[in-house]
């Protein structure tokens, strides 16, 4: 089957790998449109992500996410910065994979993870340093199934860039 490739960039990654920096330098590169999913969400809502996690559960959350996703996938070109979720959510995933667009994963050392998120208060599963290690070990095999994987340890966001613009993706 000959699939056509759409002009959507899907950065996929953990909290505090950098989708949204990288992003947005990425869609300011580009000269295409940059959409942060959570912010989306939290515009929508009117509410912060914790807040919604918190007042209704993660069910309705995913809905919701569901839902940004495919709006957002109407945009083209665009760079869509996922949450640190949305790629594990089969429903998801699948739509991201029939949409036509790239997935690129923000890789990123635990350590650095902990040092990024640690004054973050913003990040509803974020509870303590061992459930953050099991959710990021819960969510690895989803993330290696992006297309691209570029490392963003202790890196300058400008490098990032850099390195999935000699991707050549389009």
């Amino acid at each position: 089957m000959n699939r056509h490739r759409r002009k959507l960039i899907y950065l996929v990654g953990f909290m505090g790998c950098g989708k949204t920096t990288v992003g947005e330098r990425l869609a300011q590169a580009l000269g295409w449109p940059f959409i942060d999913l959570d912010a989306i969400i939290e515009a929508g809502q009117g509410v912060t992500i914790r807040e919604i996690f918190e007042r209704s559960g993660e069910p309705f959350f995913r809905q919701l996410e569901h839902a940004a996703l495919t709006e957002a996938s109407k945009s083209e070109p665009a760079v869509i910065a996922l949450g640190g979720g949305t790629f594990v959510q089969l429903t998801n995933l699948e739509f991201i994979r029939g949409a036509g667009g790239i997935t690129v994963w923000l890789d990123c050392a635990l350590e650095v993870l902990r040092q990024r998120c640690a004054t973050m208060n913003n990040r509803p599963l974020f509870r303590d340093a061992e459930s953050f290690e099991q959710l990021l070990n819960q969510r690895l095999p989803y993330y290696r199934q992006a297309e691209f994987r570029v490392s963003t340890d202790n890196r300058d966001p400008a490098e990032v860039v850099e390195q999935i613009l000699r991707l050549g993706l389009f």
